[in-house]
């Protein structure tokens, strides 16, 4: 009998082997590349495409394996981190761009960078492995995110991305084409964030690109940074699916064909947040849910449709008794709902062209009651609607292997129905604007070595007079005998002011801030799998909102794109810049290593309605971040993060004031000069993976903070203590969880 049992078990945990399954297709027109050869490296398997560009082969032995992609006159693309299990797949999408290198004495190598000859604007890539297993991040878009030298981090409980000095409201995400306006859950109206989760399933992510140096004339109404997200395609073989339980959630995802030419993909998550929440010192009691889908219809290798909807809503309540204890001032409630339902249309054209046009109808809704803890009276009353209708249509066209243009058009319509009472302000108005857009880029490929992308966008606002122009320039030259590249950047963009000024100012004054960014970047092959950028910048900002110079010296200087303070009297004339250098190291998984390096030195300043220049909010003046991992095998690997930042700017409490006056005064003559002590913490992740016959397990444990340090986020007047209390992030903090693959 024992005998029996252990053959039993023996079976179960059989290594078997899977598939590798994808599409090999032509970069500049869409359409598949048969005969295309798929070699497995360091083996002998491999494959050919067959007239659909498609490919299959069959793998023995679970494990992590990479792809080398090769095709006639094409460049060389490698693929790595391909997780090879029984009971899933993960379909991979290969994009091949036509050789351009014509010249002598030029060796092609391999290298895991995806790169053109015709490439755009420099960008940063992640894959769905990548996303999945960053320590510290919990799977988040933003954590990732905030793990480039570009990008300000404002700790763990929050989504903000705050770009080379920037605010959180200047970065856009297209999806599959289709424009999401907001990617977090506890969304403000302003646009930060209020929790540590954001609205993207990353289980459904196939690929983020992402544009901090500048991005061409394709993406607009965002001053600081554009992402660029795929959702991959949902299995065509069989139906798959996967349920989980992680860090704050819950949820699953489901897969499969619905026909010969679509397959469907979706996922629902819900949350625990509010069991967890004084460990991670949220303050209240969060919570959320949120269900995503994605259709995709291949009529014809000619026409696909692809069908997006995504849907959340995220909870967060702190309740009298809590406020009192953490010596808070308010209490009350948020209610967030959002969901962005789009239809994208994939059209080839011929061998030289395509077109993407897309169209959505996103739903915001937000309610906000808070009160005063000691007299229970409304300070801060919001019932508020944003709706937003988007139609975008880019077309690409492939003159010649030398010569690419992008061309298109973009329509936003905003229809903003505010209801709020903060304070004395009360406004109850209905506004609706729209944004037309036109771009054009071109891109060149010049004496070999030199890469010209130049654009132009143009857009009118309809709460403005003019048309406003922005002027694009991205020069890309290969340095002689492998010594590298050196980028020169330089394009100027504009975004609609925080819509609530549109409400609250004179229409007749409002207009489109503006960010003027230059750039210089050196990009060096180390190795095939080791890349190293090195960039300095310097960013102006005008047209920006802020406060109208009389208010008395009590009144808040704040940086109104930082914070959208409400105030009755808004101009439009705001100045700020930021300037700094940063480096980045890229080591992408060839081995057992992989994870990147970065960090930068900043200042990021404005100036204030009293002429006065001050510190913005995420001028932290340094960052860096160090990520990497070893997996010596595909059943476990061991990770790591460390992150330092330096002090956060804030404005001293008047403690004298505060007491005779009973409420809260502080230094405005002194604001943002004071710093929080600077930021430093330690991120470990283990992951393991068990195959088995019929089912995949992927477990995890990290340890958040895991030297215990004590990381101050702010400090702040209590009305209610009569004293500062300081608000920290979260202390060590264990986390766990796993995902069961069927």
């Amino acid at each position: 009998m024992m005998f029996f049992i252990v053959l039993t078990i023996q079976a179960c945990l059989l290594q078997a082997g899977g598939l590798i399954r994808g599409q090999v297709i032509d970069a500049t027109n869409q359409l598949p590349l048969s005969q295309a050869n798929v070699k497995v490296i360091n083996t002998e398997m491999g494959s050919t495409t067959d007239e659909q560009g498609e490919f299959l082969i069959n793998i023995q032995q679970s494990g992590y394996y990479s792809l080398l992609v090769t095709y006639m006159g094409y460049d060389t693309r490698v693929l790595n981190d391909i997780w090879v299990r029984p009971n899933a797949d993960d379909f991979q999408q290969v994009t091949l761009f036509p050789a351009v290198l014509e010249f002598d004495n030029v060796t092609v190598t391999q290298n895991y960078f995806e790169n053109s000859g015709l490439s755009n604007y420099s960008s940063v890539k992640f894959k769905n492995d990548q996303i999945r297993r960053a320590p510290g991040a919990g799977s988040e878009l933003t954590r990732i995110l905030n793990s480039l030298p570009s990008v300000a981090s404002v700790g763990e409980n929050r989504q903000d991305l705050m770009v080379r000095g920037g605010g959180p409201s200047e970065n856009g995400f297209l999806i599959d084409n289709i424009y999401v306006p907001n990617i977090s859950h506890f969304s403000q109206p302003d646009g930060r964030s209020n929790g540590p989760v954001g609205l993207i399933n990353t289980e459904l992510v196939e690929t983020l690109e992402f544009y901090s140096n500048g991005f061409s004339s394709e993406y607009g109404n965002k001053l600081s940074s554009f992402g660029d997200i795929t959702y991959r395609a949902g299995s065509q073989g069989s139906y798959q699916g996967s349920i989980g339980l992680g860090m704050g959630g819950a949820g699953g995802v489901f897969e499969g064909p619905i026909s010969k030419n679509g397959t469907f993909l979706s996922s629902f998550r819900m949350s625990y947040l509010d069991l967890i929440s004084d460990a991670i010192n949220a303050g209240g009691l969060p919570s959320y849910n949120d269900y995503q889908g994605k259709i995709d219809y291949k009529l014809s290798q000619h026409h696909n449709f692809t069908i997006l909807g995504i849907s959340g809503n995220s909870v967060y309540e702190r309740s009298k008794t809590d406020a009192m204890d953490a010596s808070e001032d308010s209490y009350g409630r948020v209610d967030n709902n959002q969901y962005t339902l789009g239809l994208n249309y994939l059209l080839v054209i011929n061998k030289k062209a395509y077109s993407k046009t897309s169209v959505s109808f996103s739903d915001q809704m937000s309610k906000i009651k808070f009160f005063d803890i000691s007299s229970d009276s409304l300070l801060n009353g919001i019932n508020d609607e944003y709706l937003t209708h988007h139609l975008r249509n880019a077309n690409y066209i492939s003159l010649n292997n030398k010569f690419n243009i992008v061309a298109g058009f973009e329509l936003l319509n905003r229809n903003l129905k505010y209801d709020f009472k903060l304070n004395d302000i009360t406004v109850k108005d209905n506004i609706s604007f729209q944004n037309i857009s036109t771009f054009l880029n071109l891109k060149a490929l010049l004496l070999s070595n030199l890469t010209i992308s130049s654009g132009l966008r143009i857009q009118k606002s309809d709460f403005e007079k003019t048309f406003k122009t922005s002027p694009r320039i991205n020069l890309d030259y290969r340095l002689p005998g492998g010594m590298g590249n050196i980028i020169l950047n330089s394009g100027k963009y504009f975004q609609n002011p925080p819509e609530k000024y549109l409400a609250l100012a004179n229409q007749g004054n409002a207009r489109s801030v503006y960010a003027t960014q230059n750039s210089i970047s050196y990009e060096k092959l180390i190795t095939e799998s080791t890349r190293l950028t090195l960039s300095l910048y310097e960013k102006y900002y005008g047209n920006a909102p802020i406060i109208i110079s009389d208010f008395d010296r009590f009144t808040s200087p704040a940086f109104l794109m930082d914070k959208n303070l409400t105030f009755s009297d808004i101009d439009f004339d705001g100045r700020a810049e930021s300037k700094g250098a940063e480096f980045l190291i890229e080591k992408k998984r060839a081995q057992n290593f992989y994870g990147h390096v970065g960090g930068s030195i900043y200042n990021s300043t404005y100036i204030d309605y009293m002429g006065v220049e001050r510190n913005r909010d995420s001028n932290y003046k340094y960052t860096f971040n160090a990520v990497g991992g070893y997996r010596p095998s595909d059943k476990w690997e061991l990770s790591l993060r460390w992150s330092l930042f330096g002090g956060k700017p804030y404005t001293e409490a008047d403690v004298e004031s505060s007491l005779q006056s009973d409420r809260a005064v502080y230094l405005t003559q002194e604001y943002n000069e004071s710093r929080t002590p600077a930021y430093h913490n330690l991120f470990l992740r283990y992951e393991y993976r068990k195959v088995y016959r019929s089912h995949n397990i992927i477990g995890y444990i990290e340890l958040w903070n895991a030297y215990n340090r004590k990381n101050v986020e702010n400090y702040s007047w209590s009305n209610s203590a009569n004293k500062i209390i300081e608000t920290t992030y979260f202390s060590f903090i264990p986390v766990g969880g796993f995902e069961v693959e069927f």
